[in-house]
């Protein structure tokens, strides 16, 4: 029987649509590391739990080629299975051999409030004395500043002259205005059609609509001179510091803090090509994520920091080498300091509506935004501090002691010698075309490709990367070997199917004869998927089940008013012999109540005909076919 055939798909629908609401809470891990395109826990939880009822074993070693985020690979360590787990890149798997590597976590309780302790002079650069009470900026928020390109008067980027709600609080009826003339803010309500400014009586509207244009223009205030953005900002970057969040250094952990107005002698100062942060003086490499930055003037990586950030950031590196605490809590520590490497407060971009700070890469992509937010790292209160991420990291560590963690982690690169795998979890770092487990090791293959040109992981993880070979000098990534389409490095989608082909193929050799290939994907270019089909095919594959599964939380960022996937097609396969044939029908399973379903459903059966070898027609005739039958009447997929 399929092991898709034996998950209920209506219930687990509903448990990763609650979960996917609140990650964080239910699989705490995911806070350890960025990654992009995480599985839901939950998918990958019924899939293992299904497989051992099909195979009537409690324990097999469960294999993931793209692991990412390793979703795979924290649910089958808390099962108890052995895992094998293989990534292009350094960072991510890095990342998860840190957190499946046993730890005693009263010790990192212990180490976390040491180092924070040492960090203590770094956070008081954030910090003034009025009187007998004590304060701290929790967060600087700055507007990009450039010379209009007719009169070189300067323009404050605002784009739209509503830059926040003046607080979290229910039912906020104030918000701060800014000027582009000036750069000053104003407190008016928030249903405001017009203010006049504070600082220069200059009277604005604001134009909501032009912040979501897709080629924004800026119009000078001084001469009225309209120019594209991307043209403004060209120049080296400038910016103005326009508000700042306040809190009482002695408040309480649950006391609001305020949002205001920068005042004179708020330390608010930054220093420009500062000493300190020499090791990032590294410049970022030409890329199509990484194209925007440097068009906007960020021709190095440190570009992206501040002074102060850059500095508790590197202090804190020097500081955790030099604790007396085992390597694995270490490491841990170690982890959560990289990762706010993601808080650049030239790069993060301040939620107008929600107040708060989302990280450089929260959108999947580099933050484009003319209004930035410099996090104080150290500040107990506030997205990505590193306060934050030791807890995260202390509650990740509980979580996984609470069922099963390996006995055993082994991170390596995927160069080494092929060896067999009988418990704990061995992580390899490098292309999956070639992998170090022995021939028919693997009992199942729980994977998911990355899906096309969606995403540039590369491009993205060079921030992490840059970081990490502060922390240990480590070859540079092979990006050449990423399974993407990329306009840049000359890559398209052949090379990509290639890739997938490569891996897809690797993965039966170590799969036994009896076992499964479970990957999930959803794209709606038709490429995408005829790429699929011949990588499952090229590499030996039949396939046997298809289910459909939610997948992404419809309120993210990335994905909210977009016409995005929030389900994934999941694909069940068995190895193909030379003397086997397929002629039994396809297992469907899961809803098919939605446009999405159906589109993922129908695209899904054509694959399976072509893969099988019964397809007397295209992939994209027996697609519509099958949409048809099924009453689609929106192609999602062309």
């Amino acid at each position: 029987m399929p092991i898709v055939n034996r998950i209920a798909w209506r219930r687990l629908d509903r448990l990763v649509e609650v979960q996917q609401r609140n990650r964080e809470t239910h699989s705490p891990v995911i806070s350890l590391f960025r990654w992009w395109a995480r599985r839901p826990h939950a998918v990958a939880g019924a899939i293992l739990d299904a497989a051992c009822e099909e195979f009537g074993r409690e324990s097999f070693l469960v294999a993931d080629p793209f692991s990412g985020g390793g979703t795979v690979a924290f649910e089958a360590a808390r099962r108890g299975h052995t895992v094998y787990a293989q990534d292009l890149y350094p960072w991510p798997s890095m990342g998860l051999a840190t957190a499946l590597t046993r730890a005693d976590s009263e010790k990192l309780v212990r180490a976390c409030r040491e180092l924070l302790e040492k960090l203590e002079p770094y956070r008081a650069c954030y910090q003034w004395a009025d009187g007998a009470l004590k304060f701290e900026l929790t967060h600087v928020i700055r507007v990009r500043v450039a010379p209009c390109l007719n009169c070189r008067e300067p323009i404050y980027l605002f784009r739209d002259p509503f830059l926040s709600l003046a607080s979290r609080r229910k039912g906020e009826r104030r918000a701060f205005f800014g000027c582009a003339a000036c750069g000053g803010v104003s407190l008016r309500a928030v249903a405001s059609r017009s203010f006049r400014c504070d600082s220069c009586a200059r009277r604005s509207a604001p134009e909501r609509t032009k912040v979501y244009s897709p080629k924004p223009t800026v119009s000078c205030p001084h001469c009225k001179f309209e120019s594209d953005l991307a043209s403004s900002l060209c120049s080296a970057p400038a910016w103005k510091p326009v508000l700042v969040q306040v809190r009482e250094v002695e408040s309480s952990k649950n006391a609001s803090p305020t949002l205001r107005a920068v005042k004179v002698g708020d330390p608010i100062d930054d220093i420009a090509g500062s000493e300190g942060a020499a090791a990032l003086r590294v410049a970022i490499p030409a890329g199509v994520e990484t194209a925007h930055l440097l068009r906007d003037g960020f021709l190095q990586w440190g570009d992206l920091y501040t002074h102060r950030q850059s500095q508790t950031l590197l202090a804190a590196l020097r500081e955790v080498d030099g604790l007396a605490f085992p390597a694995a809590v270490k490491a841990r520590l170690r982890l959560a300091v990289l990762g706010a490497c993601e808080m650049a407060g030239y790069l993060c971009r301040w939620a107008r509506t929600h107040p708060k700070t989302f990280e450089a890469l929260a959108n999947h992509r580099y933050s484009r935004s003319t209004v930035v937010t410099e996090t104080n790292l150290l500040s107990p209160i506030g997205r990505g501090t590193l306060p934050r991420r030791l807890q995260a990291a202390e509650k990740g560590l509980r979580w996984l002691q609470k069922t099963t963690m390996p006995v055993r982690t082994v991170l390596c690169s995927a160069d080494a010698k092929r060896r067999h795998l009988r418990r704990g979890a061995l992580i390899a770092i490098g292309s999956s075309g070639r992998q170090i487990l022995k021939d028919g090791a693997a009992q199942l293959v729980v994977t998911d490709p990355p899906y096309h040109d969606d995403l540039q992981y590369g491009e993205l993880a060079r921030l992490f990367h840059a970081w990490l070979s502060v922390a240990a000098p480590l070859p540079p990534p092979t990006e050449e070997a990423e399974a993407v389409p990329n306009a840049v490095r000359g890559t398209n989608t052949e090379r990509y199917e290639q890739i997938v082909k490569d891996c897809l193929a690797e993965s039966k050799r170590t799969l036994a004869p009896d076992g499964r290939l479970v990957l999930t994907f959803h794209n709606n270019d038709l490429a995408a998927w005829t790429a699929l089909r011949n990588a499952l095919s090229g590499a030996g594959f039949f396939v046997v089940g298809l289910a459909t599964v939610s997948a992404e939380n419809a309120a993210d960022h990335s994905k909210r008013d977009k016409n995005s996937f929030l389900c994934d097609l999941v694909i069940e396969c068995v190895p193909r012999t030379e003397d086997s044939t397929r002629t039994t029908d396809v297992v469907v399973c899961g809803r098919s109540n939605t446009t999405q379903r159906r589109n993922l459903l129908a695209i899904g059966l054509a694959l399976a005909e072509t893969v099988n070898g019964r397809l007397g027609s295209g992939l994209k005739e027996s697609f519509e076919e099958h949409l048809s039958r099924m009453g689609g009447t929106s192609r999602l997929i062309g």
